[in-house]
């Protein structure tokens, strides 16, 4: 729940990396440690085994890299991520329903902590968009986090696993006005491709939530249309355009993790370092063979929720997956970083699918 919730009340991000660290890292090798036989069931999942391929290219690609930060630095990150799957996955194999009701607790937590952000935000007014409290210091990373509980309840409202099905709806309510108040459209775009995606779990209540949003979406683009259209594109095609055209100068292998780029956007006056897309990110420091895995990665857990779509825990793991991988095609690029609020976009939602994925296959043989 540290992990989950951090950010809403730690000072700061580095604080958030070394509670992740000390509370949840250490316990999941110190698991594993007393537990082996989990190791072999961990990398036996086809999911954790492409992470670890993934890992693998990282590590490798470190000798032509040209990022300024010690190498043995970066050599731990890899590990960090590898630990969330080993945490969640000691959880789910003890109990899956304890991995869900922790899941569902946080997202009350970030509900709470959504209204008390708005409401804070409004009496103040110290800034034009909300940046949220605790850790959080950015709005466009703050909306990654709040998109990602928006989606739970979403989620958890579609599935119908909620006895009283206004409760999600209700909760998910602050976290709409918040993911507005920080003025980003990726939360709104990835919710609406959520609803679309939910289609093949529940197409009836997931097409009346989807005509309903295209239908709040055209009364607020004719009440309020410089909220979508002040800002255009952001510049996201000339950038992308650009950042294509780096990644052709090492298409297969990538210019190596962590390595630096500058992206000099015409009628803009900054320079830009993010292609602020995740897809783009991994193709400039991995090239295609480090896409390739990645997109395998998404999509064996994209299968293994279809397979088990009959489970309301996987319908929400999904939309979950989701909501990240749409949020990742115009916002962010730290596909592997330390702790932070890419996390909730990227692997948070494998980690989740992989936990109920291992401790699923175990429980014919209980």
């Amino acid at each position: 729940m540290l992990l989950l919730t951090g950010l809403f009340w730690l000072p700061d991000s580095s604080v958030y990396s070394k509670v992740y660290y000390s509370a949840f890292a250490a316990p999941a090798l110190l698991g594993l440690l007393l537990n082996p036989r989990l190791t072999g069931r961990l990398l036996r999942e086809p999911m954790v085994l492409a992470f670890v391929a993934l890992a693998g290219w990282l590590l490798v690609s470190l000798l032509w890299s040209t990022s300024d930060s010690a190498s043995a630095s970066l050599a731990k990150r890899p590990l960090y991520v590898f630990m969330l799957f080993a945490g969640c996955t000691l959880i789910a194999v003890r109990d899956q329903a304890l991995l869900m009701k922790a899941l569902h607790g946080t997202a009350v937590f970030a509900s709470l902590a959504a209204l008390v952000s708005v409401t804070h935000f409004l009496i103040t007014q110290q800034e034009p968009r909300m940046t949220g409290l605790g850790a959080l210091r950015n709005a466009l990373l703050t909306s990654h986090v709040l998109g990602f509980f928006l989606a739970y309840w979403v989620a958890r409202w579609l599935s119908g696993s909620e006895q009283h099905l206004w409760k999600p709806l209700l909760a998910a309510l602050p976290l709409l006005a918040a993911c507005l108040a920080t003025g980003s459209r990726t939360p709104l775009m990835a919710m609406i491709v959520v609803c679309i995606g939910m289609l093949l779990f529940t197409w009836r209540r997931a097409g009346a939530l989807l005509l309903v949003v295209m239908l709040l979406g055209l009364l607020g683009l004719l009440l309020e249309p410089q909220f979508l259209l002040q800002r255009g594109a952001s510049y996201r095609p000339q950038l992308w355009a650009e950042a294509l055209h780096k990644a052709l100068e090492a298409l297969w292998t990538g210019h190596g993790y962590d390595s630096r780029f500058v992206f000099d956007i015409p009628g803009r006056r900054n320079l830009l370092s993010d292609p602020h897309n995740v897809g783009l990110a991994v193709l400039l420091e991995l090239g295609m063979i480090g896409l390739a895995v990645w997109s395998v990665m998404h999509l064996l857990g994209l299968v293994r929720c279809l397979q088990l779509r009959h489970l309301p825990k996987f319908q929400i793991a999904c939309a979950l997956l989701i909501y990240g991988v749409a949020a990742g095609l115009t916002e962010g690029s730290s596909f592997l970083a330390r702790p932070n609020e890419s996390w909730f976009i990227i692997w948070i939602p494998l980690a989740l699918i992989a936990a109920l994925s291992i401790s699923q296959r175990g429980q014919p043989q209980q």
